[in-house]
């Protein structure tokens, strides 16, 4: 069964995975960010974020990656922690799919993996992670939330 998503039905946002919405505007941006990523405060509307020259970045400051990317701290690229839990293994994916240094596709499919919706839950229930922006892995999902 083919699972895979082509470039238009993600910028129209049909046959998206979890009900996905790719953003097209500011607003739709920044509550992707409070939605898929983690976010602190009281609100839920500081991005929690690693190599910027903060730890936590107002999602109202934000309208783009490219905001993230003028805040990085050095040469070192921002990182943020998706609420994704994976449920098939990467190597895995890579190994059935003939991949080696991507997973295209794996975010296509719902199950291969969960998004958590609840911070808390999350963050004490799961194994949140600090992923780059430029991440090979997790550039999939950075392309459908962002």
């Amino acid at each position: 069964m083919e699972t895979k998503i082509k470039k238009e039905e993600v910028m129209n946002n049909s046959k998206q995975p979890y009900g996905i919405q790719t953003p097209q505007n500011v607003e739709e941006f920044r509550n992707n960010l409070k939605k898929y990523f983690v976010c602190i405060g009281d609100n839920d509307d500081e991005l929690y974020v690693q190599n910027c020259d903060t730890d936590r970045i107002n999602v109202n400051e934000l309208n783009s990656l490219t905001d993230l990317y003028q805040r990085r701290s050095g040469m070192i690229n921002p990182t943020l922690s998706p609420k994704v839990n994976p449920k098939k293994d990467f190597k895995e994916f890579m190994n059935e799919t003939n991949q080696i240094f991507s997973l295209n596709g794996y975010f296509d499919d719902e199950n291969n993996y969960e998004i958590i919706e609840d911070r808390r839950t999350f963050l004490s229930d799961y194994e949140p992670k600090w992923v780059g922006l430029d991440n090979q892995i997790y550039r999939e999902f950075y392309y459908l939330t962002l």
